[in-house]
């Protein structure tokens, strides 16, 4: 409790130094063809789209205030934000609030405390892939790094079809609709079409570039790097590192890499720049590579270099964060608790594909967990007030805690941490193959989204000092809404006793028809009859 209360005058100390940022946004539906192939309806902000990019420095307060236009719910995320002390903040319909409901207003106010890259976004069902996202860049009072221009490099596979639709297919009883061909369209900051506009960077001889990376798409990874080329990674999730010679990096749904890149001294050629996604992750699409490839401009109508896989500067290679040093050396936590979570796909006894932790499918409770940890007392401290289909983990105050991540799927998922960064401290096979442990230094990096391969595994530490409701989920977004997905309720006594809602919270829950009060199912203490237990893994 003293670590919540020190860091809350940490942050107080800090944005009392800095400007308040005011964005009034009214989030509303208009149309939209960014690839030149298809014209869809988008969720933008303000009549335009995409949203504007959030520019703030370190110390600001920055104020959404977010009216609901739509003909559903909505929220907003952002991604990779601590949210210490404000954990209503946290943007997520059924965890941390009950959702901005249609012609709804709900004001999210931020102490940036931190600095970097990240993103803010809808967490409503899967309505970010349908436009509702943008950066979020977080300028450092003392940069570690020095360069002379900031670019921001938004990576995004769009689909030509609404989620709802998508999800509507993947969740079929039919294996022959699951798996009817669907793919992504690359887009760069919101453009693509080769015969439209890819998104073309302007470099100057000599001069120093950081490529803000974000990947916001819904489910592929993506590899990004620049013909003949050297990239420096010195940021990752808003941690930053020592730099890192790479030619290329690969990024899954919710990271974000920031790289230095020096351009040449000469105005010659042209350079092709690959952002190519990697479908391994995604139903209805065989595995491969659905290239995009646009231009890093020296000068206009010079020839342009662009080589074949066979000859090309941009590799592969998977990019190992564990070799990564932040600038920031922090020793990890022990372990005083043990959370391991096996991660698995399998057809249910609903016949539908669902994914797990732990054999168990999440489904967003009646309450949110937040209301339910405010309004139990002391029976805030056992699991079962919070629902079975919420995957429910109690972390104690100050806990060092370590999650074990077994992914024993045949593709990759990206695993995203709500309300920390963790110490991504060790990766492995499923099978204990020694030949792929990988340890990380005395100073792990630390992030708060990581992928882990198909058959392997991560050990993930953070110390509990954060108090209250994260979620830990899958960040394909269609992955999360088939059930991948656990609930931290970190530090419930001091979640009781030092929280204290904005009224349009409750206001928003009103009008909604969601109680105020009760476990899981609007209920008082364990009384959870009408508790969906199912659907449970079919016998393999």
């Amino acid at each position: 409790m003293r670590c919540a209360i020190l860091s809350l005058l940490i942050a107080t100390a800090a944005t009392a130094l800095g400007k308040r940022v005011e964005l009034h946004w009214d989030i509303g539906y208009l149309q939209a063809n960014p690839d030149g192939l298809d014209q869809r309806r988008v969720i933008g902000v303000n009549g335009k789209w995409p949203p504007p990019v959030i520019e703030v420095n370190e110390g600001d307060v920055l104020a959404i205030h977010a009216h609901n236009s739509l003909d559903e719910p909505t929220s907003l995320h952002a991604h990779g934000f601590h949210q210490r002390g404000t954990t209503y903040f946290d943007g997520v319909p059924g965890v941390t609030e009950c959702g901005i409901p249609p012609n709804g207003n709900f004001t999210y106010e931020y102490s940036i405390t931190q600095t970097g890259t990240y993103w803010l976004h809808s967490h409503y069902e899967a309505q970010y892939t349908d436009g509702l996202r943008t950066p979020v860049v977080i300028h450092a009072n003392k940069e570690p790094h020095r360069y002379d221009e900031d670019m921001v490099v938004m990576l995004e596979g769009w689909y030509h079809r609404n989620s709802k639709d998508v999800l509507q297919q993947l969740l079929s009883t039919s294996e022959y609709v699951r798996n009817l061909p669907f793919r992504p369209y690359m887009l760069v900051n919101s453009h693509g079409g080769s015969d439209l506009r890819p998104t073309t960077f302007k470099f100057q001889p000599g001069r120093t570039y950081r490529l803000r990376l974000l990947n916001v798409s819904a489910t592929g990874m993506v590899r990004f790097g620049i013909e003949q080329h050297e990239m420096h990674v010195i940021e990752v999730d808003g941690i930053a590192t020592e730099p890192k010679l790479v030619n290329s990096v690969q990024l899954s749904v919710g990271q974000r890499v920031s790289v230095l890149v020096t351009a040449k001294n000469s105005t010659e050629a042209n350079y092709a720049y690959h952002a190519d996604m990697f479908t391994d992750i995604q139903a209805g699409v065989e595995r491969a590579v659905l290239p995009y490839t646009s231009i890093v401009e020296y000068a206009k109508g010079a020839p342009l270099v662009n080589a074949t896989d066979k000859d090309s500067t941009v590799g592969w290679d998977f990019f190992e964060d564990v070799d990564l040093v932040p600038i920031d050396k922090q020793a990890p936590p022990g372990v005083n608790k043990w959370v391991p979570l096996e991660a698995r796909t399998a057809i249910f006894d609903d016949r539908r594909e669902h994914l797990t932790f732990n054999n168990r499918t999440y489904a967003k409770p009646t309450v949110p967990t937040l209301t339910t940890a405010l309004t139990t007392g002391y029976q805030a401290f056992y699991p079962d007030v919070y629902g079975f289909k919420t995957h429910p983990i109690i972390l104690d105050p100050m806990t060092d805690v370590e999650v074990a991540v077994f992914n024993h799927d045949n593709n990759s998922h990206p695993f995203h941490l709500h309300g920390h960064s963790f110490f991504v401290y060790r990766r492995g096979a499923v099978n204990d193959d020694p030949a792929k442990i990988r340890n990380a230094g005395p100073y792990p990096v630390r992030r708060d989204t990581v992928t882990i391969p198909p058959r392997e595994f991560a050990l993930l530490r953070f110390k509990a000092d954060n108090p209250g409701v994260w979620l830990f989920h899958c960040h394909m977004a269609f992955h999360a809404e088939q059930g991948m997905m656990a609930t931290f309720i970190e530090d419930p006594y001091y979640i009781r006793n030092g929280t204290n809602l904005p009224k349009e919270y409750s206001d928003n829950c009103k009008q909604m028809g969601i109680p105020l009060a009760g476990n899981a199912m609007g209920h008082q203490g364990l009384d959870l009859p009408d508790e969906p237990k199912g659907p449970f893994p079919l016998a393999s």
